[in-house]
């Protein structure tokens, strides 16, 4: 206990255990080392021998971090998830719903052909038995969430125009890194094909509007 000058009694701040925020890095640093393995080699190929050796531990050591090969995945699923909501979160969208929604749409391909192992394990079933647990699903949800919205607003109501919307930026992502990674062959055609989505929305709109 030391005296302050005003003559009241304060105490010591206790040092703090340091063991926590080096856990956390070397968790961090293993993570990145399973990107980097998974880019090497495909998500289903990654090997905990290959990770450990990447950041200089024994296998065993890993399991000090992560109890088995899907804790590891799943730490890296909600990583993905996490950087793709905070991408779409800090896009400025425009008033318009519609632009909102071709913003929304450019954000998520944009990210998926530049981030192509991100997206395949958010996306895609790649990993055989794998399922995200709730916590590292939560970002994926508030993601879902947002989409939604967006999407509602554009007066997207029915769940198969939603349905249509998203085959429709994902075709586009599968078919630009399936045969030009890299490139922009197919995500140039975004505008055309969300151009001839809503075209056909807005007819199909007024037919249902018309009298019999």
């Amino acid at each position: 206990m030391t005296l302050s000058k005003r003559g009241l009694v304060e105490a010591k701040a206790k040092p703090q255990d340091p063991r926590p925020g080096r856990h956390a890095a070397r968790r961090g640093e293993i993570i990145q080392a399973a990107w980097a393995e998974a880019e090497a080699q495909g998500l289903s190929a990654i090997s905990l021998t290959q990770v450990a050796r990447r950041v200089g531990l024994r296998q065993p050591s890993l399991y000090s971090y992560f109890p088995s090969k899907n804790a590891l995945i799943d730490a890296m699923f909600a990583e993905a998830a996490g950087a793709l909501l905070n991408t779409v979160d800090h896009v400025p969208y425009p008033e318009s719903p519609r632009d909102g929604a071709r913003m929304l749409a450019r954000t998520v391909l944009e990210f998926g052909v530049s981030h192509p192992i991100q997206s395949q394990l958010i996306f895609q079933r790649t990993i055989p038995g794998f399922e995200p647990s709730a916590e590292a699903y939560a970002p994926a949800l508030k993601m879902q969430e947002k989409y939604s919205l967006k999407l509602i607003e554009a007066g997207l109501t029915a769940p198969s125009d939603v349905d249509i919307f998203t085959a429709l930026v994902a075709g586009l992502s599968n078919q630009q890194l399936a045969n030009e990674p890299g490139g922009s062959r197919w995500v140039s055609q975004l505008d055309t094909v969300l151009d001839m989505f809503f075209e056909y929305l807005d007819r199909r709109n007024r037919t249902r509007s018309e009298p019999p």
